[in-house]
């Protein structure tokens, strides 16, 4: 796979849903309690889901990648564990992250200043590579940021 076709950036949002248990009988198990990925369940039932989708930068793809289920909203020292679990495994994927892409709620904005991303410094690395950090301050940008950074 060629560079270029590697080049993408990771887009996290979250959501909120309606709580909801049901037996998984293939499983033997109740869904709908707190899943953290290979962060552990938790016994509190999901009303939020976190989730991380790359996009192509040169050549058009998307991929969903992850999903967290929660409850409540990501605080912002699960959402920076969230971000650098993602971009290790993409890391190790051997895609080229270029950006990280998230609204401005304010426990994004908690997680991203433990890196030292400001107003002043839109940026922070990972792994020896400089990643740009993007808020969309609305919804509508991100069709605008897609165009903006999908054209050559």
């Amino acid at each position: 796979m060629s560079d270029n076709v590697r080049v993408c950036y990771a887009m996290f949002d979250e959501m909120s849903m309606r709580e909801y248990l049901h037996f998984n009988q293939k499983s033997e198990c109740i869904e709908g309690f707190g899943d953290f990925g290979s962060h552990d369940r938790t016994s509190n039932i999901v009303n939020h889901a976190l989730f991380c989708m790359l996009h192509g930068l040169h050549k058009r793809w998307k991929q969903p990648v992850t999903y967290y289920l929660i409850c409540g909203s990501t605080n912002g020292e699960m959402f920076l564990i969230f971000l650098m679990e993602n971009l290790d495994a993409c890391h190790n994927a051997r895609l080229i992250v270029v950006a990280a892409v998230c609204d401005m709620g304010t426990n994004n904005v908690k997680a991203l200043k433990q890196v030292r991303v400001s107003e002043k410094t839109t940026f922070f690395r990972f792994r020896d590579q400089q990643l740009q950090e993007c808020f969309i301050l609305f919804p509508c940008l991100n069709a605008h940021l897609n165009f903006s950074l999908n054209t050559k």
